[in-house]
Order: C-alpha cells, then structure tokens, then sequence
C-alpha cells in the first residue's frame, strides 16, 4: 500500500501549512503534492512559498499564482475574475507588491498539470479543471456535467482544488477529489483542509480538518496592511 498526501490553496497562509504538515507527519505520511495557489489572500507569501520549497513538495501552479507572475495583459481579468471585488482588488496589489523575486522564481518554475502513478493506479493533479486553471469544478454540478469532465480524462482519478471545499466522488472506476484549502477554507468551516490517499487495489481517501493558529494570521493581516475583513472571512471558513 501506497499512501499520501494532496494539499490545495495556501494562499500564503503560513501557520495553517505548518500545522497540516504537522499533521500529515503524524499520520506517518512523507510523500506529498500540492495543487497551487500557495500565494494570495493571506499575509506569508514568501515564507509560504520558501517552506513548500524547502520541503521539496512537488506541485502546481494555480490561477492567482498565475496572476502574481502576470505575463498576460490582463492577468487579473484572465487568471483571477473581471469582475473581482474592490477587495479582491486592494489584496491581488498588495500580494504583488510583497512577493519577492525568490518567490516568482519558484511558481514560475510549476507546472499547470501533473500525472503520478501509484499502484497502477494515475492521478491527474489540476488546480482548477483540466481544461483550463481558473476553470472551477463545482460540488453542485449534477452527475452528467462530472461525467462530461472525466470523459477527457484518460487517468482513474481527478485531483482539482480552487474551489476551496473539499469534495470525493466516485463514477464507476473513475474517482474526483479535491482537498478542499490549506489556507481559506470556504465551505463555513475555517479548519485547514486536506486529503490522505492510501493505494493499493482499491482506493481510500480521507479528508482531514486540521485546527491551527489562525489568530496568528489574523494579527498578521493586520500588521501588513491587509483589509479587515479578510481576517473575517478567515474566522468564518467563507466569503
């Protein structure tokens, strides 16, 4: 049996990712990938990047990192959402001015899509669909419009994020997952989110909330400049 972790979605929350690390070391796991967006939302970008990166954890590069690097016109517009709140707005600036070079360097380096095989079994890591990385997969699409999605795919699992919300379901050998979100849980439940997969014949995958300082990211959103309200809606697991 082969057994690992996926996490999702950091958005630059750097006790959240300490305390799920922490976690997935207890649960004597070592093998672990990440499905991107690690900057965003919250005030550790470079420190959230520099330990995904001092850890080795393999992984992807997601829409609002996609949007920090740029290389479009209108990166807000085509990575994140034309029509982004004045918030949305006021943090996507503030994230841009913080990260550092260092930082840059490390997502531009991540791929938008990976496949892993494991005990015959492949997964295809995505953050948002496969068909394009803002794209998002929804937990409300009815049983045809997942089918439609899985049909493009070749490998027996689908693994997205970005949505935020944890998510497992399972179409006769073909199985979709999300981790649900490190940093910015959406689903009203503010707990850090992520999945254990264990592979051997058959799969088993469990979605684990894990507690963690989260009044520490509070003063830091604070101290660096970042809207209240983000800490709000950190508190209440929604926005």
């Amino acid at each position: 049996m082969t057994r690992f972790a996926i996490i999702s979605d950091i958005h630059g929350n750097l006790p959240a990712l300490e305390a799920v690390l922490a976690d997935i070391e207890r649960q004597g796991v070592n093998e672990i990938y990440h499905l991107g967006d690690l900057v965003g939302y919250n005030p550790f970008p470079n420190e959230t990047v520099a330990l995904i990166a001092s850890r080795d954890i393999p992984g992807l590069r997601g829409n609002y990192d996609q949007a920090v690097l740029g290389q479009v016109a209108d990166p807000v517009g085509e990575f994140l959402n034309a029509r982004i709140t004045p918030m949305g707005r006021e943090i996507y600036h503030w994230t841009l001015q913080e990260v550092n070079d260092q930082t840059r360097k490390f997502l531009a380096s991540l791929p938008q899509q990976m496949t892993v095989a494991k005990e015959g079994w492949r997964f295809r890591l995505t953050h948002g669909s496969p068909r394009h990385i803002k794209n998002y997969v929804r937990p409300s699409w009815p049983d045809e419009m997942f089918l439609e999605l899985l049909a493009e795919v070749s490998e027996e699992v689908l693994c997205t994020g970005h949505t935020h919300i944890p998510l497992i379901r399972q179409f006769d050998r073909q199985w979709l997952l999300n981790p649900g979100s490190v940093g910015f849980p959406k689903d009203g439940n503010p707990l850090a989110s992520y999945v254990l997969v264990a592979v051997d014949q058959e799969l088993t995958i469990e979605i684990r909330r894990v507690e963690y300082d989260i009044e520490r990211t509070v003063r830091a959103i604070g101290e660096r400049g970042l809207p209240p309200k983000a800490a709000a809606d950190l508190r209440a697991g929604r926005r």
